[in-house]
This record gives structure tokens, sequence and C-alpha cells, in this order.
């Protein structure tokens, strides 16, 4: 049973309003080689690692400021940190869902930090401060059961998928045809403003370039009941 996170997605999906926005430091989070533009996320066990998909809607930007003014105080007080970004280049299969900007990772120490910080905004409050904002947001939540590192370079391509299947997808196929997946994790909790069913697995896989994604998805034979993807590119919060 997945987690309603109608409680936890902070969702900080615009980039423009992080640059006015004091957020937590994420030196002991990121690991950063300049010169090679290579990062490591490193996530501890017990921590909750957040994915968060929005489609903004125009003309939004002072509402947006005001909402990130309002929640933030409380968001970091309580451990919310803001890992990185990455920003979308095409959108290979959403659907109707059509997100701009970029897709935020995030994390919460625990699901103390989130009650602790639902004490302050209700499920109520949030819905009521996010729908004038966003068309649509979705926030995918997964629970660290061991220490994990992921290393992302600034210069390859990051396809991210998100899976509506009966049973977690087998990775053979990929990794066999140059992907290397740098996330493949069962979807712990899951919110969106539209009230749909959850997707139970979440993949990140990076590529070559996007020539090495576009032959993989023309020769893959998964079939799954239904699935979200993007192909995106990473870069650290401004």
């Amino acid at each position: 049973m997945k987690i309603n996170l109608s409680i936890i997605a902070l969702s900080l999906t615009a980039c423009h309003s992080l640059k006015v926005s004091k957020i937590p430091s994420t030196e002991n989070n990121i690991k950063t080689s300049i010169m090679s533009n290579r990062h490591t996320l490193e996530l501890k066990k017990g921590e909750l690692f957040l994915i968060a998909i929005a489609d903004q809607k125009e003309g939004k930007e002072a509402l947006l400021q005001e909402y990130f003014g309002t929640i933030m105080p409380s968001a970091m007080k309580n451990g919310f940190t803001p890992l990185g970004q990455l920003h979308i280049d095409n959108i290979v299969q959403a659907n109707n869902f059509r997100p701009n900007n970029f897709i935020g990772l995030f994390k919460w120490p625990n699901m103390e930090s989130i009650q602790a910080f639902m004490a302050d905004f209700s499920p109520k409050q949030l819905k009521e401060l996010r729908t004038p904002i966003w068309n649509e947001f979705k926030a995918h939540m997964i629970a660290l059961q061991e220490d994990k590192k992921i290393d992302i370079n600034e210069r390859k391509l990051y396809e991210v998928k998100t899976l509506w299947t009966k049973e977690m997808v087998g990775i053979n196929s990929i990794t066999q045809n140059g992907g290397r997946v740098i996330v493949n994790q069962a979807i712990a909790g899951y919110e969106d403003l539209k009230g749909n069913e959850a997707p139970n697995q979440v993949l990140i896989i990076e590529w070559k370039d996007k020539k090495s994604a576009d032959i993989f998805k023309k020769m893959n034979t998964l079939k799954y009941i239904k699935e979200e993807a993007f192909y995106t590119h990473f870069t650290l919060f401004p």
C-alpha cells in the first residue's frame, strides 16, 4: 500500500524560485568534481528520497514565491533538503501529462520529520496553496532501506521512468544495451493533484546520449501497463 504523500510533497519544481529562497546546505549530501561535472548524491538508510515532477501554470511566479516563503521555514527546520534537478529535454511518454521546468530531487530525514512539518501545515492547507500554482504535480517517494550513492554526470542523458506494473521490471535488457541504472526502486509513497493511481516503480537510467536511449526505446520488448518517461540532464540547484 502506498503512503499518501499529500503531507510530504513540497514539490519545489520551479528552479527560479530557489534562487531567492534560502535552502539547507547540501554540502554533506553531494560530492562534486568541478572539472569533470560529476556529482555523487549520498543518501542514508531511513531517509525518504523524493522525485517531484510538475506542470506549473503560466504567470504564477509571484504566487510561487509567496508559497515558498510560507512553507520553506518549516520545511528547512525539519530537514527538507534539495539535492539537484533533472531538466526535462524531451517528453518520451506521458499521456496527457506535460510537465515543464525540471524534475526535482529532494529528501526528508525520516517520517518523523514529515510529521513535524505536518504540525505546521495540514494536507488541506497544502493543497489549497498548491492548486492555484500547478496544473499538476506528482511526487514519488522512495524509502531508503540501505545507504545509497547515486553518481551523476552532467554530460550524460538521464531517462526518468515511472511504471505502472504488477511486478518490478527487470533491468538486464537495459544494462545489456548500454544503459546504467542508477535508481531502480519501488515507490513507497505517491501523490498528485488529480488523485490518480500511483505507479509502483521508478527507474532512472543513464545513457551515453539521446541516440543510445532512442535505440533501446525502439527495440525494447518490455511491456508495461502504463509508463511516463522523460529525457533529462542533471544540474545542481542554483
